[in-house]
């Protein structure tokens, strides 16, 4: 039995999707959404859950009317701790974390704790706690799943190629691996100059080329703070070093990973790119579902092409090497402000370029410490955020 924590956003939509392409409707659990009432009702309606969870009492209140009359067993419940509820319940067997954001950190964690196979579509929750949530789940006996596509990929190859992904064996991954690599899309402003870059919109940010994704992912994307992010979180799930970890530009987002092993040789992982077919596998790991897809016929992967990225290409994801670099709780800094960050933009009120001004302030002003638990991974997220939202408000008048 599954808990799809944010069954109405992008991931989660895809996830019920493919729940539905295998047969397995009835092994939902339990789903939760932000606002989205009647999205998640419909939701509710096809997949029968035990439970759904919705952000506030006033929402929860149009679930329970809407599932009154339609004769709908389901419980409504709201607020966060709901969120770990269903996340932590004993019939509950698997979690999938696709709440955007900080916000899928406490449950996420929980769910570690408990023990539960662990879809993580969520990266922020890994990159805030990073090995706080790992340990969790080494002590649990809980196994963390990538759902990014990249991430995916690299899984992947190596359950492909014999090599043990669980938490007791993870170590021995860094040895047969000499380095991975992370393809970008570069997203819709590759080629654009700075004078273009302070020019575009929300609109345009959230046009990414070959992914459909949400919004705050899809500016994440055009920023590259996305790839950035997608490294910080393969040096914590699959224990590697930063200079481990490379990124190509891939402007077709065929190919989603490389993987160098020791001897020399190198091994890819190409698909189209549907996150179904991420979805698919994390669902069935370490086994493969059936999935009725486009294959890659469809795609001329005969003009496929890649790119090194050029020093000082990309502000954020060098941000990012940096929080990296720092560790401690840089990384937690690092994503709090981006999302202020995101936001803000997405408001109109700071420009595209901004973004990393912004997170370099915020990195160069935090305090760097040494978070060991999840209270204090929280405090620093909150204390970052506020400091960087008056930061803006003062600068951006």
């Amino acid at each position: 039995m599954i808990t799809i924590l944010g069954s109405t956003g992008t991931i989660g939509k895809n996830t019920l999707s493919v729940l539905k392409n295998t047969g397995k409707e009835n092994k939902v659990f339990a789903l939760s959404a932000n606002k989205n009432v009647n999205l998640l009702f419909r939701q509710i309606k096809d997949f029968n859950p035990k439970y759904a969870v919705i952000s506030d009492k006033p929402n929860a209140l149009k679930l329970i009317e809407f599932c009154n009359k339609n004769k709908i067993k389901t419980k409504i419940l709201f607020g966060e701790k709901n969120l770990s509820f269903i996340s932590t319940h004993k019939q509950c067997k698997c979690v999938l974390s696709a709440i955007v954001g900080a916000a899928a950190l406490k449950p996420t964690y929980d769910a570690a704790k408990s023990g539960k196979k662990i879809l993580l579509a969520n990266k922020e929750s890994l990159i805030m706690s990073g090995k706080l949530l790992i340990n969790a789940a080494h002590k649990s006996g809980a196994i963390l799943i990538p759902v990014d596509s990249e991430h995916n990929a690299v899984l992947q190859i190596l359950s492909s190629f014999g090599i043990d992904y669980d938490n007791s064996v993870r170590k021995k991954i860094s040895k047969d691996v000499e380095m991975i690599t992370l393809t970008a899309s570069g997203g819709p402003f590759l080629n654009y100059s700075k004078n273009k870059l302070s020019k575009v919109t929300p609109k345009e940010a959230v046009n990414h080329p070959t992914w459909k994704m949400g919004k705050k992912i899809s500016v994440d994307s055009a920023s590259m703070m996305n790839k950035g992010l997608e490294v910080i979180e393969a040096a914590i799930l699959f224990d590697l070093k930063p200079n481990q970890i490379n990124v190509l530009i891939h402007p077709q987002s065929i190919v989603h990973a490389l993987i160098t092993f020791i001897d020399g040789s190198v091994i890819s992982h190409m698909s189209a790119h549907d996150m179904r077919i991420a979805i698919s596998y994390a669902l069935s790991w370490p086994g493969r579902h059936k999935l009725k897809i486009n294959s890659l016929k469809k795609f001329k992967i005969d003009k496929l092409s890649f790119h090194e990225v050029k020093p000082n290409q990309f502000k954020c994801l060098d941000l990012c090497m940096k929080a990296l670099s720092i560790g401690y709780n840089a990384p937690t800094i690092l994503n709090a402000a981006n999302e202020i960050a995101v936001s803000k933009f997405l408001e109109n009120k700071i420009k595209f370029i901004d973004i990393p001004v912004i997170i370099d302030q915020a990195l160069k002003n935090m305090p760097i410490t040494r978070s060991n638990t999840l209270k204090s991974i929280l405090e620093c997220d909150q204390l970052t955020r506020d400091y960087i939202t008056n930061y803006i408000n003062t600068t951006w008048k």
